[in-house]
């Protein structure tokens, strides 16, 4: 890392993606805890991209009043324009975690990611705060692609894949992730008010409400089974995306595919589980799916 890097000095950025490394394993999350495959360089942007992910959505779900998380979110995005802008005071003062911006924006440079995925990250937030439920699935796919897919297209510049044939499987890919986080937080998401399944497939197999932990009805049963069909076919679709990768991103990559179908196929053989607990890849077959990744 040279002296100054976008007009901050040595001593801030260190500090900076230190934070995002503290930020990036405090989550104890099956992605950040992966990032320990990758060289240095990469590992350490990976932590600077999670950490801008994962406050950017915490932002949105926050327990303060919509207009306060609204305002707060506004200010969050004219602080990334200004790190994108090279401008080296960072304008959200009210907020140590700005600190994450510095590491973001040297990342972006240095990896040559696409500065729309990450505003595309911040917009597909902002819809969460006007959440009225999705029409159709295109609709909800839109939603997708923007929480989601752009991380992981901004992953894919990390990784050093530059071939453009790598972007419509890689698409698919987090709205694959994202329809599963959908699947497996519905009971959660339902006691806050929130309904992400489109409401054509909800009249479609002529769904109630949702009330959790009561026994799931068999239209809804037959609506999560589905969407789970819909899952699969963009997981298969989305696989291809490893051959366009290389060394170690490949290896992220296939783990992170991986793992995420292993719960979709948790949800496949029990769609009533996701109405009375969290569902979660256990430590032992996670360890199997890195030991094979590696491996073969």
């Amino acid at each position: 890392m040279s002296d100054s890097v976008r007009g901050l000095d040595r001593d801030e950025l260190v500090r900076s993606y230190r934070l995002c490394r503290r930020l990036a394993y405090a989550a104890n999350s099956t992605f950040s805890r992966m990032f320990w495959l990758l060289p240095h360089d990469q590992r350490r942007a990976m932590e600077a991209l999670y950490a801008f992910a994962r406050h950017t959505d915490d932002l949105a779900d926050g327990p303060e009043p919509v207009e306060e998380r609204r305002v707060r979110l506004a200010a969050w995005r004219e602080s990334l324009e200004a790190a994108l802008a090279s401008k080296s005071k960072i304008r959200n003062p009210k907020s140590e975690i700005s600190s994450v911006l510095p590491a973001l924006a040297d990342t972006a440079e240095r990896f040559d990611i696409p500065r729309d995925y990450l505003r595309h990250v911040v917009a597909g937030v902002q819809m969460d705060l006007n959440h009225t439920g999705f029409a159709t699935f295109d609709d909800l796919r839109h939603y997708c692609v923007h929480v989601a897919s752009s991380v992981g297209l901004a992953c894919l510049a990390i990784w050093g894949c530059r071939d453009e044939r790598a972007i419509q499987p890689a698409t698919d890919c987090g709205v694959a992730f994202q329809l599963t986080n959908i699947l497996r937080d519905l009971a959660e998401d339902a006691a806050r008010g929130r309904m992400y399944l489109p409401r054509a497939d909800l009249v479609r197999f002529e769904c109630g409400e949702l009330v959790a932990p009561q026994p799931p009805s068999r239209q809804w049963i037959e609506l999560i089974k589905f969407e789970s069909i819909r899952a699969v076919k963009l997981y298969d679709a989305s696989a291809g995306t490893s051959k366009y990768l290389a060394g170690s991103g490949r290896r992220m990559f296939r783990m992170m595919h991986a793992t995420y179908r292993a719960l979709l196929a948790m949800i496949e053989r029990d769609p009533a589980a996701v109405l009375s607990h969290r569902l979660r890849v256990s430590r032992p077959y996670k360890a199997w799916i890195v030991l094979r990744t590696l491996v073969t």
